[in-house]
């Protein structure tokens, strides 16, 4: 690494791929899980997944241009998203929906939104990152991306989600 890391961001770096698996193996058994507990289980998960990526270090990247390291076409890659948001909405209704401002600092009309996609993207971003981690990338690479996806795509999805897992955790 070419800065030097805290020992906070260390520990990060190494319990990242961890918290994310857990996650990653959470979804792919979700199946096996009634509503109420597949949302409590959710949640926790969630939450590991966002206090941990908080403390990603922001690095430089070793190449210049990063390549894109999946070995899964793009096609796959949405057809496996429809299914699992699919499989997933059916679990969370009538509770998928939830309304959100995507800048809280301004004052802007609410959107909609669904549990069930933000779910299945932080489920993609995060086999994609351990995808990246067994690509032989540099380890710079990986660990920026690690950073740039959650401040840019999956931590989005994750607070959202989260506010919404305690909502209808009570209905659940």
């Amino acid at each position: 690494m070419s800065a030097r890391i805290t020992s906070t961001e260390s520990e990060a770096l190494e319990r990242f791929p961890v918290v994310a698996a857990e996650f990653c193996g959470l979804i792919d058994d979700f199946g096996r899980l009634g509503r109420a507990q597949l949302v409590r289980e959710l949640s926790v998960h969630i939450a590991r997944l966002f206090e941990v990526a908080m403390f990603l270090p922001s690095v430089e990247p070793a190449t210049e241009n990063l390549e894109d390291y999946t070995s899964e076409s793009l096609p796959a890659h949405t057809k496996e998203w429809a299914n699992l948001s699919d499989n997933l909405r059916r679990v969370f209704e009538p509770y998928d929906t939830y309304w959100e401002v995507f800048d809280p600092t301004t004052r802007e009309e609410p959107v909609s939104c669904s549990l069930a996609i933000d779910v299945a993207e932080i489920y993609q971003d995060l086999r994609d990152a351990l995808n990246l981690q067994n690509s032989g990338a540099a380890e710079n690479d990986i660990h920026w991306q690690w950073h740039f996806d959650f401040h840019q795509h999956w931590g989005r999805h994750a607070s959202g989600a989260l506010r919404a897992l305690l909502h209808i955790s009570n209905f659940a």
